[in-house]
């Protein structure tokens, strides 16, 4: 396997003049790529002050960056299963399809499980001159900067005589005032120029009354963001899943034969993770609070043919039990104090650090809402934790008040608990925050537009928990 070294692609992009531009304005030329918004939270202003609690300084690369793609896109590699020598090969041969100058594929030493793939720079220069215009939401229009195609589900608007096998323009409607079904140009100061795609699927597939035909209705072939237009390649054998997210189950570290938890699991991507890691032999205990969201991890378990899971419904507020002496032989919960070697806290969250982050309509009040769950989870997690054991608290969002707050009241609350740092490092330090000292800050792993390490990636939180004997 060859080790290639790590691309600098965090602040400006390589060759490209990055230019935010009014949402209307389009222009033809291969100089400009880039047609972002300048800010996720234009419709609630007052969240941007309450993400970094006053602290302005931090949103100036902030608010732009959410609303950009990431240009690092990460598949982790089942080693139980498969080789990534084996889907490199995968990635480059359906690469070399779809480009001239391929993008580059590498690894990173010490996460040996995951390939990363760079973005083309061959980037759409739209939008192209007669051709008709596809209108998506704002959640397809953020999954197709990130590479995937369009599935039919997501098309709002499709101008009529559009046909099969015809080019045309994509928008993403950042109002969410297009009527689906629209059948002429959408004029909207509120729409962004995506990319070029081609017509798989016509009007009445996508619009009928039953619902929209399954499958992909464009298959897109350039992007503005430059991530490879290749779909999603997950399979049993390879998943695509966000970088932050795979280093947190390398940070919990858990090994062969222990118990560990997932307290919120679903859709059991990590679960999957740390089932790997322990090469399938402990037990792993996956909790979710709903039939629908564990549906999603047992069928996970089924997929990679997993005996050391066990998942189930529960709400892991709950999941401690003071009045139980031993736990059910099968590991359902609740559960008695100190069973767990490692728990994964990765916490319900306001989701504000997934990028492509185009628009977001999250009030400050239900903004507030997130820390009283996430603290009622911890506190259940650290009654939960032996003595000696490991716990890993993390969110993808960048708001202050469900990190780095969070970290402050939880060393304040349980005094035998004390903060580690966390192995492998690809985040930058904590922000500043009232009651952290500086020292902790550098414990901590805040993925963001300055991180030291150069891999684009979505916004994320990592903090370890030692609880001391």
């Amino acid at each position: 396997m060859t080790l290639l070294p790590l691309p600098k692609l965090c602040g400006n992009l390589s060759k490209v003049k990055l230019i935010y531009l009014p949402y209307n304005t389009h222009v033809h030329t291969a100089f400009v790529k880039m047609f972002y918004p300048k800010s996720p939270f234009l419709r609630y202003p007052l969240v941007e002050s309450e993400i970094c609690k006053g602290n302005f300084a931090l949103l100036e690369h902030l608010l732009p960056w959410l609303c950009q793609s990431p240009r690092i896109t990460t598949y982790r590699v089942n080693l139980l299963k498969t080789s990534v020598e084996k889907f490199q090969n995968y990635v480059e041969t359906l690469l070399r399809q779809h480009y001239t100058t391929p993008p580059k594929v590498f690894f990173l030493p010490d996460i040996p499980e995951v390939v990363c793939i760079d973005s083309s720079k061959e980037t759409c220069v739209g939008p192209f001159k007669g051709q008709k215009e596809i209108v998506v939401d704002c959640c397809c229009g953020g999954a197709i900067l990130r590479g995937a195609h369009i599935y039919a589900i997501g098309v709002l608007g499709m101008e009529s005589d559009t046909k099969l096998d015809d080019m045309v323009n994509v928008y993403a409607d950042l109002s969410g005032k297009c009527k689906k079904g629209l059948k002429v140009h959408y004029d909207s100061k509120e729409k962004i120029y995506l990319g070029q795609g081609k017509v798989l699927m016509q009007r009445y597939q996508i619009f009928r009354n039953g619902g929209p035909s399954a499958g992909v209705a464009v298959k897109m072939l350039s992007t503005i963001s430059g991530v490879p237009s290749i779909g999603d390649l997950s399979s049993s054998e390879a998943l695509l899943q966000n970088l932050p997210s795979i280093i947190c189950a390398r940070i919990l570290n858990p090994q062969e034969g222990e118990i560990v938890l997932d307290m919120c699991s679903a859709p059991g991507n990590k679960t999957g993770h740390l089932a790997e890691l322990m090469k399938d032999r402990g037990v792993l205990v996956a909790l979710d609070k709903t039939e629908t969201k564990i549906s999603l991890v047992k069928e996970m378990i089924l997929r990679n043919s997993l005996s050391s899971v066990k998942a189930y419904a529960y709400d892991s507020t709950k999941s401690f039990s003071d009045v139980i002496t031993h736990n059910d032989a099968d590991f359902r919960p609740p559960f008695k104090a100190e069973t767990f070697d490692r728990i994964l806290l990765d916490a319900p969250c306001s989701a504000l650090g997934i990028r492509p982050l185009l628009t977001n309509n999250i009030s400050p009040k239900m903004l507030k809402s997130y820390a009283n769950v996430q603290r009622k989870l911890f506190a259940n997690a650290v009654k939960l934790l032996r003595k000696g054991g490991t716990m890993i608290y993390s969110t993808c969002t960048v708001n202050v008040a469900e990190n780095e707050e969070i970290v402050v009241w939880a060393l304040r609350k349980f005094p035998e608990l004390t903060l580690q740092s966390s192995e492998p490092i690809y985040g930058d330090l904590g922000w500043p925050c009232e009651g952290l000292l500086e020292d902790d800050r550098t414990k901590l792993q805040r993925f963001g537009p300055n991180n030291k390490i150069s891999i684009d990636t979505v916004g994320f939180f990592i903090a370890k928990f030692l609880k001391r004997n």
